[in-house]
């Protein structure tokens, strides 16, 4: 197939065995790539009640049509597998160089399977993957473990996905970090505990290359298209706001807005936003930009730290959400401190915002008196408590063990009344929008299929930003957040990244495809699939015993209005009612289950589980 690399590579690690075999096209042309191609894979070998750190939980990477395209923003690929920090379905998105690679070693799909009886990491190419003892890298940080790889391949041109100590660890919410020394955009396959699953493979670290070239069905066509959107992309002022800023540009608005989650959601705004927004980082510590493969729009911003306590502090970023979750979620306006807890973070391979949620939920516990902190002062507001809790949360010690767990599983062991304020949505840590100030917001984080995940219906912009919509009503919100919950896995799975929709929008995506794959598909056909790859996802997780139990929120969002908004309370009658009518829309019944009606109008049992 052209546009694709037209293989699946199954690796068995257990054995140290390998196979390549067809991508089904039709599979390909029901779920396009990435994300959706592998929900579809997961959905047919994820056996009900699997135990996310057995060697029975496949570990799925996968590319898209656009993935290594000259294309700008179109770097992504996509990992999914089963999540040990929710015990359901997860997908991580990332960008970077990985993806790129992959494919150019001709491969759409990578399975991982099985565990290792010793360390391991794997080197791919296109003749399938080499077997290395990762001895010597236990127990190293990702930078550490990637530059000793690049040496040991000479060769610096790859793309290399590894964990830290808290992914061996088996940290729940344990990132793979991505090409961290490439020299350009670095990244994570951050949440849901990705590298808690390669923790548990033994799998320390996975590179790729690869020199094909990726073929096209219209040159001609993809040529004016390139042409048409690099131009774009430059001129575009939504796109050109991240090469300026990146995503702290986010920071001040949705501060101002007073939805921006401060000291674990007790307020919806923070006094100290204009010390850490987005002028004060370009003012500050930001050295120069960074991008993902092909990619003009830069959006990464490279910074260091040059005096004080966190001096010698260099990092991509921080990014919007890693401000928020170790800025204004814990009290602290220091970009310092923020860029160096960020750091640690990206060495020791722990998601950012899961991390700063659960030091926040910490906080909380401690001020109430729920919980010792092994000596540290962990007061909302105390910058130099990060250094020491996020090094016992990598290595679980102490308390850090008890945290290591995410703040679902850490409040129920808690208890007296600290699954109040624990603040998930099926135990992933909410990220930096707060669900009171705006409802389709609520919704979207209620029904995303990963958990409390602002990323597969971002709807700040319509509710925020462009105000098409009341933010404190239920009206109108289900459809808005089912389209671009479809939308959005349509992007995933095309390999194209969320901020470039900015440039990308539905008739450009179907551009993409007809000129890449010479599929001859409109808007509604494009929807459709994305319809499709989100009820396939629905549908793991109900296997998992996912259901409408679990699409809520801990009694703080019901019970405690924001202190800007005492008039505008969100309830559980309202949250029930953005429900009703979201599983309607989807076809779902009144748990949350696919109806079998319309699986097979998607026409996914013939896809999936060989019915007509």
């Amino acid at each position: 197939m052209l546009g694709y690399g037209g293989k699946i590579l199954e690796v068995d690690i257990s054995e140290k065995a390998f196979k390549s075999r067809e991508l089904p096209e039709n599979l390909a042309k029901a779920f396009i790539g990435g994300r959706g191609l592998g929900a579809a894979l997961l959905y047919k070998e994820l056996k009900p009640g699997t135990d996310p750190l057995s060697k029975n939980n496949p570990l799925i990477f996968a590319t898209g049509p656009a993935t290594g395209t000259p294309l700008p923003v179109c770097a992504r690929w996509e990992a999914v597998t089963k999540s040990p920090l929710t015990g359901t379905y997860l997908c991580s998105n990332a960008g970077c160089f990985f993806g790129t690679y992959m494919k150019r070693a001709g491969f759409d799909v990578m399975i991982i399977r099985g565990k290792s009886k010793n360390p391991t990491w794997l080197h791919v190419t296109e003749s399938g993957p080499h077997f290395n003892d990762a001895g010597p890298l236990w127990g190293k940080n990702t930078e550490e473990t990637e530059a000793s790889i690049r040496r040991d391949l000479k060769e610096r041109k790859l793309g290399i996905v590894s964990i830290g100590q808290a992914g061996e660890n088996l940290v729940k919410f344990a990132t793979a970090q991505n090409d961290m020394l490439f020299g350009a955009r670095n990244g994570s396959l951050g949440r849901g505990g990705i590298g808690a699953v390669m923790g548990a493979k033994n799998l320390k670290a996975v590179s790729v290359i690869g020199f094909q070239e990726i073929e096209v069905v219209d040159t001609e066509g993809f040529h004016n298209f390139h042409h048409e959107l690099a131009a774009d992309v430059k001129t575009n002022a939504k796109v050109l706001n991240f090469t300026n800023y990146g995503t702290p540009q986010f920071v001040g608005p949705v501060n101002e807005a007073k939805l921006w989650p401060t000291r674990n959601f007790k307020q919806g705004s923070f006094e100290g936003a204009e010390k850490i927004d987005a002028h004060a980082m370009k003012e500050q510590i930001v050295k120069h930009n960074t991008a993902c493969y092909a990619c003009t729009v830069s959006s990464g911003k490279y910074s260091s730290i040059d005096k004080g306590p966190y001096a010698g502090t260099a990092v991509d970023g921080p990014e919007y959400e890693t401000i928020w979750s170790f800025g204004a979620d814990c009290g602290v306006d220091r970009l310092d401190a923020i860029s160096a807890a960020n750091k640690l973070c990206d060495l020791y391979g722990l998601d950012t915002i899961s991390t700063g949620n659960v030091i926040g939920f910490a906080m909380e516990c401690f001020e109430r008196g729920l919980l010792e902190m092994d000596g540290i002062d962990l007061k909302f507001g105390n910058h130099e408590s990060f250094i020491p809790m996020i090094k016992k949360i990598a290595f679980r010690e102490g308390v850090g063990d008890l945290l290591a767990e995410g703040v679902r599983e850490a409040a129920r062991k808690i208890g007296r009344g600290s699954e109040k304020f624990a603040m998930h949505v099926k135990g992933m840590e909410l990220p930096a929008y707060d669900p009171r100030g705006a409802w389709g917001m609520a919704l979207a984080y209620a029904t995303s299929c990963r958990g409390g995940c602002h990323l597969k219906a971002w709807t700040i912009g319509a509710e925020i930003l462009d105000k098409k919509y009341d933010r404190f009503s239920t009206e109108g919100k289900a459809k808005l957040v089912s389209d671009m919950q479809n939308a959005r896995a349509v992007v995933d799975s095309l390999g194209v990244c969320v901020f470039g929709t900015r440039a990308i929008g539905n008739e450009e995506m179907v551009k993409i495809l007809a000129t890449v794959a010479g599929w001859n598909l409109n808007v509604s056909d494009l929807l459709r699939i994305g319809e499709r790859i989100y009820s396939v996802e629905r549908a793991i997780a109900v296997r998992d015993g996912i259901s409408r139990k679990d699409d809520t929120f801990p009694q703080r969002i019901f019970e405690e209005p924001l202190p800007e908004f005492k008039d505008r309370k969100f309830t559980k009658r309202d949250l029930d009612r953005m429900l009703d009518e979201y599983y309607s829309i989807r076809g779902w019944d009144k748990d949350g289950k696919p109806k079998k009606e319309k699986l097979k109008e998607l026409e996914v049992p013939g896809l999936l589980e060989g019915k007509d």
